[in-house]
């Protein structure tokens, strides 16, 4: 039950990240706590490890399961995110892509969200998997379509 439970709740977290979580990219970082209170209460800010290379707000989830990086400019603006998922939800996460984005490779798909696209990249890792997204800068699209 609490295994049905855990994967429900990630592939909500990947829809509400699909849809709208790319409006957090050139959003300050204040901003982004905020709407993190506000949407998702199951998550919480981890303040508990530093990293002198990256700037980012790090998100935990109540079971320690699922993990979101926000990215930071120096100017404290979101410029990329990525999800950390345990392996079990491979499939459903992948499904949830396939779905809502186009698919260009195993690796990666494109969205097009509020006028800009975004490029969400997976990486197969030995005991978890990431999705990437970022703002489309190359062209992944016309590649696929060629």
């Amino acid at each position: 039950m609490k295994r049905n439970r855990f994967i429900i709740g990630a592939v909500f977290l990947l829809l509400a990240l699909t849809g709208t979580a790319q409006d957090f990219i050139g959003m300050q970082a204040e901003e982004i706590k905020k709407q993190m209170r506000a949407g998702h209460k199951d998550f919480a800010l981890d303040e508990t490890t530093k990293n002198k290379v990256y700037k980012y707000l790090k998100y935990v989830d109540d079971m320690e399961t699922r993990t979101i990086l926000f990215f930071l400019s120096d100017e404290n603006i979101c410029t990329y995110y990525r999800i950390i998922y345990e392996s079990d939800l491979y499939k459903p996460v992948v499904q949830q892509l396939d779905s809502t984005c186009l698919k260009v490779s195993d690796t990666l798909w494109v969205q097009e969200a509020g006028g800009k696209r975004y490029r969400k990249e997976l990486k197969q890792h030995d005991w978890f998997f990431t999705v990437t997204t970022r703002p489309d800068t190359t062209e992944a699209l016309e590649k696929k379509e060629k």
